[in-house]
């Protein structure tokens, strides 16, 4: 008891967060569909590793299979945003012990609150998955200043289980390992986090190669970097070899849809190669194409250099618009949206992963209708609530900023917060960033730095020496002398 009165402020936010998921799940049931949640569980039901992307969050619904509930997983994926929340409130309670209790409450508000967040706990995808291991990996590792081997290697298996969900997750390795470095935490932690990323990543890349002929995690990064190309690619400019025109745009420049819609649209260039017929979505990443698809990207970017370079940074401005929601450009159906939705459509009946169609796949693993089912007054209460409160991306990029100016500051005066600081922040950068650098912009793809984020600007801005740990750990913490790196 006198330990909830410590922290009464955050479990009272605790509680409201959890009873607006109850209210999610009551009025949107069993879950909210995305384009992609077909293909997660058509893998799931027919488990193999999937080309388009790592079948890591297949691997957890195929766990949950025995259920038969789409209910039980959303059920687990609210929980995993209640902990991503409850883990930065935690962590900053610990290391940042001097400081006022409101501060580490603040930086988990905009995880328990955000209505995105709850939007996509609330669907069947792998986002809040790949946030919560990422948040998890972080949180373990800066638990204490210096990292045993323990913590080292539980940080590197989140982290592999996180690549295993979402492939960016490769960016996160060598930050952990720059981190452990940094706090001198010696060749044995270090060891043991090699050790405890290779075995799941190899293991499941022998997987791959089993399936495709060569190990990986997933295939298609040259198709995602082609695609990345096509708003601005000049064919007249880059001459390409002529069998590699093919994937040339036909559409004029400045009439070209956002750059997923060049892979999935059924008049993709991708879909014309000679002697590579294309019959499933998985089919348009086969190696064949890939190779091709790489070169031709590598060419744009060369002959295009400034035009690459503008792209990239217009998506990143688009980080900071007020509303938050699809990629431009994107297809325009029904369950591509980010919002509750309003009214209850059919399914779609395709096929995604060979061997059953979406209406089987869906039946055989919910074991009834699996189409959301919308509950008055409930239903309208949830969509007014995203209306309202959510977190604009104009106050996402005022985090960023806030966070790296913060962090410049942390290092100029030499305070012990910077180095707790620099995980989180250069993590969530890679996040914000990457994106928009290897496939396209898109407002989901940067929920995961949130959290992070959050964590970098509370030790950057809040942090002093002897504060950046707790009073047990302050003694074996790094000198300030480190703290710029």
């Amino acid at each position: 008891m006198r330990s909830l009165l410590r922290h009464r402020l955050f479990v009272v936010l605790f509680v409201l967060a959890l009873a607006l998921r109850v209210l999610a799940m009551v009025a949107f049931s069993p879950a909210v569909w995305f384009d992609d949640s077909f293909e997660y569980v058509g893998v799931a039901e027919r488990m193999q590793p999937y080309p388009v992307r790592p079948s890591g969050y297949s691997m957890l619904l195929r766990l949950m299979r025995p259920l038969h509930s789409f209910g039980a997983v959303v059920a687990v994926q609210h929980l995993m945003g209640l902990a991503t929340g409850a883990m930065v409130y935690a962590l900053l309670r610990r290391r940042l012990s001097g400081a006022r209790p409101v501060w580490a409450v603040l930086a988990a508000v905009p995880v328990l609150f955000d209505a995105y967040q709850i939007f996509f706990e609330h669907a069947v995808l792998s986002d809040v998955l790949f946030a919560f291991l990422v948040t998890a990996a972080v949180t373990v590792v800066l638990w204490s200043p210096r990292v045993s081997p323990g913590r080292a290697a539980a940080a590197a298996a989140l982290l592999a289980a996180a690549t295993l969900t979402r492939s960016i997750g490769l960016m996160l390795l060598p930050l952990l390992a720059g981190h452990l470095l940094l706090t001198r935490s010696g060749r044995r932690a270090l060891l043991v986090a090699v050790v405890a990323v290779a075995v799941p990543l190899g293991g499941y890349a022998a997987w791959y190669a089993s399936w495709h002929g060569s190990p990986g995690l997933n295939g298609g990064s040259g198709v995602w970097l082609w695609a990345r190309t096509m708003p601005f690619a000049d064919c007249a400019r880059i001459k390409p070899p002529a069998d590699d025109a093919v994937l040339c745009p036909e559409q004029p420049l400045g009439s070209r849809r956002g750059s997923p819609h060049f892979i999935w649209s059924d008049w993709s260039p991708l879909r014309k190669v000679p002697g590579r017929p294309v019959v499933a979505r998985a089919d348009l990443f086969q190696p064949g194409i890939d190779d091709l698809a790489g070169r031709f990207a590598r060419r744009a970017i060369a002959a295009q250099p400034l035009d690459y370079l503008g792209l990239v940074a217009e998506d990143l401005g688009r980080t900071m618009g007020w509303r938050r929601g699809a990629s431009p450009g994107s297809a325009p159906i029904a369950y591509n949206r980010y919002a509750f939705p309003n009214v209850t459509r059919p399914l779609p009946d395709d096929v995604r992963i060979p061997g059953g169609s979406i209406h089987e796949d869906l039946w055989a693993y919910e074991r009834g209708r699996a189409a959301t089912r919308l509950t008055d007054p409930a239903g309208p209460l949830v969509r007014a609530y995203q209306t309202y409160v959510f977190l604009p991306g104009t106050v996402f990029g005022v985090l960023v900023v806030a966070a790296m100016v913060a962090y410049g500051a942390a290092v100029r005066a030499r305070r012990a917060a910077a180095v707790p600081a620099a995980l989180p922040l250069a993590a969530g950068l890679a996040l914000v960033v990457a994106p928009v650098v290897v496939a396209a912009y898109d407002s989901r793809y940067w929920l995961p730095a949130v959290p992070l984020l959050c964590l970098a600007l509370a030790f950057a801005a809040i942090g002093r020496a002897g504060e950046a740990c707790g009073p047990r750990q302050a003694a074996r913490a790094p000198a300030p002398a480190h703290a710029s790196g």
